[in-house]
């Protein structure tokens, strides 16, 4: 059963950064996958089956990354630098091998990785509105305690097995909150649309 920010956001059918293939160097850093001579694999998975996987070997000042496209071996070498942090220790970034622009994320929508701006794609909260994002909040907070996307749908009574009880009042609390203001957007918005009204 759906319900209001249970469907497709505006902007369905555009390039979405969260539907193409993300290479995060910052999360293989974090991991201490850096380092000259490092072989690192990865996966992405839907509903917890793997689709796609990427092999890399790092350098001193670049990754190889290794993948198959449409079953041909391709290989693409990614420039990485560093930038200091204004309190200490160094952030890394990708160099976009197109447009030479730094970036933490380079996609792939095709056969090659590149930033976000060269691949043309945006993020999905980008072609939201307020409404569609306040509805989009509150369904991520749906997923974290079971309950099915939509605000015509209703919330659990019992909490997750495992989760603490503050946990479950606070989660609980934000997503009413979030949907309550969406409600009183639509509102708002039929009040405007009904105040436009023509009267012969």
């Amino acid at each position: 059963m759906g319900g209001w920010g249970s469907g497709r956001p505006n902007g369905y059918g555009k390039r979405k950064a969260e539907n193409a293939l993300p290479v995060d160097i910052r999360k293989w850093n974090r991991q201490g996958l850096i380092y000259p001579g490092s072989r690192i694999t990865s996966s992405w998975s839907v509903g917890g089956r793997v689709h796609s996987s990427i092999g890399a070997v790092a350098l001193a000042d670049r990754l190889t990354l290794q993948y198959k496209h449409r079953g041909e071996p391709v290989e693409q070498d990614i420039m990485f630098t560093w930038t200091r942090c204004n309190f200490g220790g160094q952030r890394i970034w990708l160099v976009c091998p197109f447009c030479s622009r730094r970036c933490a994320v380079v996609y792939s929508c095709g056969k090659y990785f590149a930033c976000r701006i060269c691949e043309n794609i945006v993020y999905t909260t980008q072609n939201e509105s307020r409404r569609d994002r306040l509805f989009s909040k509150a369904n991520k907070l749906r997923k974290k305690i079971g309950a099915h996307p939509g605000a015509a749908n209703p919330l659990p009574i019992f909490k997750p097995k495992g989760m603490h009880q503050k946990t479950w009042d606070r989660i609980r609390g934000q997503i009413v909150l979030l949907e309550s203001r969406g409600f009183e957007d639509i509102d708002r918005m039929m009040t405007l649309s009904q105040k436009k009204r023509p009267w012969f």
